[in-house]
């Protein structure tokens, strides 16, 4: 089994995946890892996003799931980031609706303004950190492991770390911390996602029977971004090795359905010139 998903993570058998149609569509942290705050002397390694394009109409966007799951469990770890955007025709609720049947609507504004910026037409597909691989940013699920392992654990001039994550009442607020390692040339802003884990609802999984799965567990939900689409510049121009950014995150409100004990905070810095996310980290809230 072992074996297996590590020819899948190194897109030996990417030829056997079939995604779904191709369709038009309009619509605590560890010092010195990445999170930091600690002692810089030794490297500071860079960690990689995958953000999974995915939708509950989607029949083979589970396989794609689980193949990123095992990336995480059982290669990459920690330097491995990923987060479930739902997006496209295969997340929009399916009629009729008040059956209780696919109602769900999981899409963001953020999530659907990336799937058409970068042009993610199929699904299941995926972007690894927002840097292309084999000439495309948008990544099929065959070679995601080959993708993020052309970049996780590199030396990273970003040290990034969520300091605070504060659930008051019905408002979420957070606190991220950005320290230069390096001097770093070129404009960067810092994104921060809110992702809720383990969201039982319905699913089409080919790989399931029947495929119509009434209790999937959707892991790492992507629910909301806190400080927008593009985020807010952390890096105007340059910064110097040593530098330090704080950035407070203001108050959020929450939607009462979501379990908050299973949320977690994703940050992540990218370069606004070449899109490319240059490091990410990763905290779960604890209540």
């Amino acid at each position: 089994m072992r074996i297996t998903k590590l020819l899948l993570a190194l897109g030996v058998v990417a030829s056997t995946f079939q995604a779904c149609d191709y369709v038009d569509d309009p619509t605590p942290p560890n010092a010195n890892n990445g999170n930091g705050g600690g002692d810089t002397s030794e490297a500071v390694v860079r960690k990689v996003l995958l953000e999974d394009i995915t939708g509950h109409r989607c029949n083979n966007c589970p396989r794609a799931a689980r193949i990123a799951q095992d990336l995480q469990d059982d290669l990459f770890g920690e330097n491995l980031i990923l987060v479930g955007v739902h997006a496209g025709s295969f997340a929009a609720p399916y009629a009729p609706i008040g059956d209780g049947i696919y109602d769900s609507d999981h899409r963001t504004p953020a999530g659907t303004t990336y799937q058409q910026a970068f042009q993610v037409f199929f699904f299941p597909a995926g972007l690894i950190s927002r840097r292309p691989f084999d000439n495309s940013v948008v990544v099929s699920e065959g070679s995601w492991g080959a993708a993020v392992a052309e970049i996780a654990g590199e030396p990273s001039a970003f040290d990034l770390e969520i300091t605070d994550i504060t659930v008051q009442g019905d408002a979420l607020s957070a606190q991220v911390r950005l320290s230069f390692v390096e001097d770093v040339q070129g404009d960067h802003n810092l994104v921060v996602y809110l992702v809720e884990d383990h969201v039982v609802d319905w699913q089409l999984d080919a790989e399931a029977s029947p495929p119509d799965v009434p209790d999937y567990d959707h892991r790492h939900m992507l629910r909301a971004n806190l400080n927008g689409t593009w985020g807010e510049p952390v890096v105007t121009g340059s910064a110097a090795a040593g530098d330090t950014v704080t950035v407070d995150i203001p108050a959020y409100s929450l939607d009462p359905a979501w379990n908050t004990a299973n949320f977690y905070l994703v940050a992540w810095v990218y370069d606004t010139g070449s899109e490319e996310v240059m490091q990410a980290e990763e905290r779960k809230f604890q209540p």
